[in-house]
């Protein structure tokens, strides 16, 4: 269906008029989340709950780089006590 250039022209110039002339839409910019009462509800409880309890700060263990002082791989005190670990795994019966 084509319409007319100066007709089409037209019907852009009416819609962008009408556009222009009407009410700006407002925005809520009220302190609640746009969610259901009963979402509200269950996250001011679990705040509640993460508040009251002892328990250490979440982290994001992706994210999470390691620090020079973190202890990668085997200690001395570790190395010092294989030899007498593996002899005395020698000793047990695997079942094989």
């Amino acid at each position: 269906m084509l319409m007319d250039p100066k007709k089409l022209s037209e019907v852009i110039r009416m819609k962008k008029k009408k556009m222009m002339n009407a009410e700006p839409e407002l925005v809520d910019s009220g302190l609640q989340a746009d969610m259901n009462p009963n979402s509200i509800y269950d996250n001011e409880v679990n705040a509640r709950i993460q508040s009251t309890i002892m328990s250490p700060a979440k982290i994001n263990a992706e994210v999470k780089e390691l620090d020079e002082d973190d202890n990668v791989g085997v200690t001395p005190e570790e190395k010092a006590r294989m030899p007498r670990l593996r002899s005395y795994l020698d000793t047990l019966d695997m079942g094989m």
